[in-house]
């Protein structure tokens, strides 16, 4: 109201800034929040009281839509910039919200739905972003996954933030930030396994200047973090590892795929350093945290058993209609999984000894839009449940709150646990080797890709 802005106006001058919040209330189906904005916006334009309105989207009651995870849709908040331009003549609009790219910004300002854009966590994943769009190298633009993992996932926690995909992000003070020197002395540097982990660690290694190879097992880039980027809404992944393979290829590192290195190969080989980053496998065990005494799910041996891993590769063959998904993780490994099967027709029965389903993901603001889907697409959730036993097509399940058991019928059972590492390469090597020797990322100990990615920078920037 003028008598607010009269008071504002008295207390602090002129320069200050308006918010304007506003939210759809069910209670009044004919008030429409977008032209109430564009009123309000419209009113300050004609006085010229307002130099420019920046348009994001959600609120502290609707936090996961401020930052949107890749569960919501790209450019979230440009709808909402451009009904407010279409109200001002005099300010200028900013749009926020899941902008990704500068591809995607300067289709926004060339459509004039704004003026201008705000990308924030597209420069923290890169911060030379602005500099390699102006001088035309977009495609080495290192792309924000919108995954909030380790931005938004740690200042939840009250910590300074990072990045996933760029460890250098909080960490200036110790590396000088996403910039790299030299060696004097280039060394001859053989990666094993093409991971995150092993891709950082050749990239960067490349980029100070040494020799490098990376042998893959397969004919992709990736390892498991590939699979990943295959659930549905997270193809942001793929285009990262796309974006490794284009970064490998100008720094010339030798990438030598669908060949399986073992200790006789680095020996022949001979390098100055060897870095192993051969990954993770699942455990065939079953083992639960909700009933940790006990080391294998009984009934395994039933058959019908499949991993997360097999199921996004396609290798779960036979899997039928019904399935029992075992998120004992609470990561985008068993909600992830428990999409793609959704989307692709199955019903989906989610046992977690969690509270909820995609614990983990609780800290990224992306738990409850995941939950809303699975929910929509037919998923049925068993939380602070455990597998008692699996009898090939029906499974006992206990509550853990009650101590009850009852029985699901279902065509297969899919397990979404702790994985395994694997390494056949260091295991087999000379006790005294003529080169360094390291081991990073799920090999060493399986984690999320956070460790893996920057124990491969961390390691690089040693050598």
């Amino acid at each position: 109201s003028e008598e607010v802005l009269s008071a504002i106006r008295r207390a602090v001058g002129d320069d200050f800034i308006i918010g304007i919040c506003t939210s759809y209330d069910p209670a009044q189906p004919d008030f429409q929040p977008i032209e109430e904005m564009q009123r309000i916006a419209a009113h300050h334009d004609r006085q010229e009281l307002v130099d420019y309105f920046t348009i994001g989207t959600g609120s502290y009651y609707d936090f996961t839509r401020i930052m949107p995870t890749a569960m919501h849709e790209d450019q979230l908040g440009v709808p909402y910039a451009s009904a407010i331009k279409e109200a001002v003549t005099h300010a200028k609009v900013q749009a926020e919200s899941h902008i990704r790219t500068p591809d995607a910004a300067n289709q926004v300002i060339a459509s004039g739905r704004a003026d201008m854009v705000s990308i924030v966590r597209g420069q923290i994943a890169d911060p030379h972003l602005a500099n390699k769009a102006r001088e035309g190298r977009s495609d080495q633009i290192r792309p924000c996954l919108s995954c909030n993992q380790m931005c938004w996932g740690r200042r939840y926690r009250d910590y300074w933030i990072s990045c996933l995909i760029n460890a250098s992000a909080g960490r200036e003070f110790e590396w000088g930030g996403d910039r790299f020197e030299k060696v004097e002395s280039p060394r001859r540097v053989l990666v094993v396994g093409g991971g995150p982990a092993g891709c950082e660690a050749a990239r960067v290694a490349a980029e100070r200047g040494h020799d490098v190879t990376l042998v893959e097992a397969t004919s992709d880039l990736g390892g498991q973090f590939r699979l990943a980027g295959m659930q549905p809404r997270r193809a942001q992944i793929l285009d990262y590892l796309n974006w490794f393979a284009r970064e490998l290829d100008r720094l010339e590192v030798d990438v030598r795929f669908n060949q399986v290195y073992v200790a006789s190969d680095v020996e022949a080989f001979a390098p100055d350093v060897l870095v192993v980053a051969t990954g993770a496998v699942p455990s065939d065990t079953g083992w639960q945290r909700g009933i940790p005494y006990r080391e294998e799910l009984p009934g395994l041996w039933q058959g019908n058993v499949y991993f997360a891993e097999d199921v996004i590769s396609l290798n779960a063959y036979g899997l039928g209609t019904t399935v029992l998904l075992l998120d004992d993780v609470g990561t985008w490994k068993g909600a992830g999984t428990a999409l793609y099967l959704a989307h692709a027709g199955h019903k989906v029965h989610i046992v977690t000894p969690w509270a909820s389903v995609g614990r983990e993901l609780t800290r990224t603001a992306a738990d409850f839009a995941v939950r809303e889907r699975l929910k929509k697409l037919g998923c049925e959730f068993y939380c602070e449940t455990v597998i008692d036993e699996w009898h090939g097509k029906r499974a006992t399940l206990i509550d853990l709150l009650s101590g009850e058991k009852f029985k699901l019928h279902c065509d297969g059972l899919i397990l979404a646990t702790v994985s395994e590492p694997f390494d056949i390469v260091s295991m087999d090597l000379p006790e005294n080797t003529s080169y360094e020797v390291h081991k990073i990322g799920d090999c060493l100990a399986p984690r999320q890709a956070p460790a893996a990615i920057y124990e491969g920078r961390k390691l690089a920037l040693s050598l």
